[in-house]
């Protein structure tokens, strides 16, 4: 898995230092996460949506223009960390 996922990242337009970067956080996302990174994995297009509080991925890669694995691993850090998340996330919409 960890090898399909980076060479995933490269060919999606990730350079390798990023790729190597998020590639161990996104093998341990949280549960909920984990098929939506499979799901895209079998093919880029398909980036379904998912919501924690007032976040969302769609919202992520619309207004802060992330790719796809970056809103991923943002929707994992409001799962785990989520008063540290809000605080930072909405830092960034000022």
């Amino acid at each position: 898995m960890k090898d399909r996922l980076y060479h995933a990242l490269i060919e999606r337009g990730y350079k390798e230092n990023s790729a190597k970067a998020v590639l161990d956080d996104l093998l341990h996302l949280s549960e909920p996460l984990e098929e939506l990174l499979s799901d895209w994995l079998d093919d880029e297009h398909n980036q379904f949506d998912y919501m924690v509080d007032d976040f969302s991925i769609s919202k992520l890669q619309k207004e802060r223009g992330m790719k796809y694995p970056a809103a991923l691993l943002t929707m994992d850090w409001l799962i785990k960390e989520p008063e540290e998340a809000k605080r930072s996330l909405s830092k960034g919409n000022r």
